[in-house]
């Protein structure tokens, strides 16, 4: 991936800015057209006196009007064309530009194009334009990444599912079909799993730039989220611990998403409870999820959070899991201009979400893009 160039703020210099070359040429042409006007007619009027006052004279006043109108329309001619080089040398430069960008493709998108020399307005246009096209890059590495994850996670199960299938075909007598049943069926629910994980990713990536506002009771909602959850009976209890009621601006379908990912996950680890906490930090709302299981090793803290990550005491308590629960979830706190952080703990894994309560970063829910947390 070709690391993003560096924005710079370039001062254009007057005397560079092409606004400025072109007001000052075409200023520089007017005034000589003007002074070569009038000297013409310093020198004409009292030839042209002379001429009307002598009658035998072989040229008339009318005459040298003439001549005068002929050198106007030769000194428009001139000035036309004088005008049309200088604009036609002034944007030279756009057609070399637009050359270079026919020649670019989505597999050199990090070559960029040479910035011409000098401060002009053409030479910012090309660092604006490497700039998207290193975004585009990035952007397109991007998803050609997870494009080849998603595609390896995908096909485990379905060999797994297909050697099932064919293994029942080949050995029908040796074959427990209830088993095979089985088997099949737990290949379908991570596929399903993975499937679901990936449709919700998508979502939220395109969410990026327009998470919907709305004004969502943070208290209300893990109320809510932690009944249903200990209503299934499966599972270790969750046990909530709320300071108080809290207001965040939102999405709260996305929120229920990402309490959803940390709740399940601390589930599948915690040795007999989990314990969901809510505070608020200075100005911000602290979700805290802490199970009693055996923790995360501090090596691998950081790679927990990367898209199809899955430890190996993972995949032995749920082989249905895809790795992308604490991906999406990171995801969405970043949308709503929080983070989520993996921290110490005297016994199993501690996620804190952290989220701008309403006010500390906004008067209104309409504001338009939350700023990231440092």
């Amino acid at each position: 991936m070709t690391e993003r160039p560096e924005v710079n703020v370039t001062i254009v210099h007057p005397s560079r800015s092409i606004r400025t070359r072109c007001t000052t040429a075409t200023a520089l042409l007017v005034l000589t057209v003007l002074a070569v006007l009038i000297t013409l007619d310093a020198i004409v009027m009292p030839l042209r006196a002379t001429l009307d006052a002598d009658a035998s004279g072989l040229l008339r006043g009318h005459d040298v009007d003439l001549l005068l109108m002929g050198c106007g329309l030769v000194l428009t001619a001139g000035a036309g064309f004088g005008t049309w080089w200088a604009v036609g040398r002034v944007l030279r430069p756009i057609e070399a530009i637009r050359g270079d960008i026919d020649k670019i493709t989505a597999n050199d998108l990090g070559r960029g194009l040479p910035v011409p020399p000098g401060g002009d307005e053409f030479a910012d246009l090309v660092r604006a334009a490497n700039l998207t096209f290193a975004r585009l890059e990035e952007a397109v590495a991007q998803q050609r990444g997870f494009a080849a994850l998603a595609s390896h996670e995908l096909r485990n199960p379905l060999a797994g599912l297909r050697a099932e299938i064919e293994d029942a075909i080949d050995h029908p007598e040796d074959t427990d079909p209830w088993r095979s049943l089985r088997a099949a069926l737990s290949s379908v629910d991570r596929l399903e799993t993975i499937v679901t994980d990936l449709l919700a990713q998508s979502r939220v990536d395109v969410a990026e730039t327009a998470v919907p506002h709305e004004l969502v009771d943070l208290t209300e909602l893990l109320v809510q989220e932690t009944a249903r959850v200990n209503r299934t009976g499966h599972g270790v209890p969750v046990r909530l611990y709320v300071e108080s009621h809290m207001w965040i601006c939102g999405s709260r379908i996305q929120l229920i998403r990402a309490l959803t990912n940390l709740l399940g996950n601390a589930r599948r680890h915690a040795a007999t409870s989990v314990r969901l906490s809510l505070t608020a930090v200075g100005g911000l709302a602290a979700i805290a999820v802490t199970d009693d299981g055996p923790g995360i090793p501090p090596a691998d803290r950081q790679r927990v959070f990367e898209r199809f990550t899955r430890l190996d005491d993972a995949r032995r308590l749920d082989a249905g899991g895809s790795g992308l629960g604490l991906a999406i979830t990171r995801d969405i706190a970043h949308r709503h201009g929080g983070r989520l952080t993996l921290e110490d703990s005297v016994a199993g894994a501690r996620f804190v979400l952290w989220l701008p309560l309403f006010g500390a970063v906004a008067e209104t829910c309409a504001d338009e893009g939350l700023p990231a947390l440092q």
